[in-house]
């Protein structure tokens, strides 16, 4: 899966929107999946980064991704604070290739698209 085939809407599962401390703002579930539970994962999985980074006073990290078993959870660190994806994975073994484009798209992604395409519905 190249980062360039990503801005195809359909292999976006659900979207969760988190301000800058990591708490939830706004979820969006699919068609395709209505599940909310992968949200957990995320907000656990910033809070253990915000306190390694407090605690060892590391910078902040730009992405992280989480294997499920329903897809790939990417974990993108915007301006307004950080926006997660479940994506789609055809093959076990498949894994998004994240770069800075990719990033920027996701970052706009969720003010330009999600908020108003039909595909996603806010729960």
């Amino acid at each position: 899966m190249k980062s360039v085939d990503l801005n195809n809407i359909d292999q976006i599962l659900g979207v969760a929107v988190f301000d800058p401390m990591g708490l939830p703002r706004d979820y969006f579930i699919t068609p395709q999946h209505k599940d909310t539970e992968w949200v957990q994962l995320v907000f656990q999985s910033l809070g253990l980064q915000q306190l390694i980074a407090s605690t060892m006073a590391l910078p902040v990290v730009g992405h992280t991704m989480i294997r499920t078993k329903i897809g790939n959870i990417v974990i993108v660190c915007c301006e307004s604070g950080y926006i997660a994806v479940l994506l789609k994975r055809a093959l076990p073994q498949e894994r998004p290739q994240i770069d800075s484009d990719w990033v920027a798209w996701l970052c706009d992604f969720e003010a330009m698209v999600v908020r108003t395409h039909a595909n996603f519905k806010a729960v």
